[in-house]
């Protein structure tokens, strides 16, 4: 059994808010929202504030759920092992009641001026624009993010950090969106971190 807080960032998230607007809210430290993201202990007293803070239960942002219903993200949390790292991702791996799973994790966080293309070579493209990128007017720069490669029983998930603008080419090839579902063993998910949060495939 452990500790599952993830009602608590559902609860931010349809409520607007930050883990930033929480921390004042309440007076937690950044310490403490560590923990709670790696659904880990936390006292009495830090529950009552949030819950305090929220004008919500304890039900709302906390559930002591067995390990076999946990979600894929706080598997992810709890159990992930970084196995590679270079400049453009982090590549973790964990298992979830017998499902293997390959995460990659941009290191940069995209902004609303960063546009994610997921395209038929089996490419997922970063382009970023700068408004105010040249002399001549605004530039877009183009890149490589990952191509990212299905292992046999693996299920792979570009997540992609921040809140990007749009993520295109998903649902229509090797390519699926948190809500999709995968159609072959090529295919792929990619998402961004808020919709990792909540994924359930």
């Amino acid at each position: 059994m452990y500790m599952d807080y993830s009602g608590l960032w559902k609860l931010l998230i349809d409520r607007n808010m930050t883990k930033a607007d929480l921390m004042e809210l309440t007076g937690i430290s950044s310490r403490v929202i560590a923990k709670l993201s790696k659904n880990e202990t936390v006292t009495t007293d830090t529950i009552a504030r949030i819950c305090g803070a929220l004008q919500c239960g304890v039900c709302d942002v906390m559930e002591c759920v067995s390990e076999d219903r946990m979600s894929v993200y706080s598997a992810y949390r709890k159990f992930g092992k970084t196995v590679d790292k270079n400049e453009l991702y982090r590549t973790v791996v964990f298992s979830k009641n017998g499902q293997n799973y390959v995460v990659y994790t941009t290191n940069a966080t995209a902004t609303k001026a960063t546009h994610i293309d997921c395209r038929e070579n089996g490419t997922v493209y970063w382009e970023q624009y700068y408004p105010f990128g040249s002399m001549t007017g605004p530039t877009r720069v183009e890149s490589v993010l990952i191509k990212p490669l299905r292992q046999k029983d693996t299920v792979p998930i570009v997540v992609i950090k921040g809140k990007p603008a749009v993520i295109t080419g998903l649902d229509e090839g090797m390519f699926v969106s948190a809500h999709g579902k995968l159609k072959t063993d090529t295919d792929v998910y990619v998402m961004s971190e808020h919709a990792f949060k909540l994924f359930a495939p």
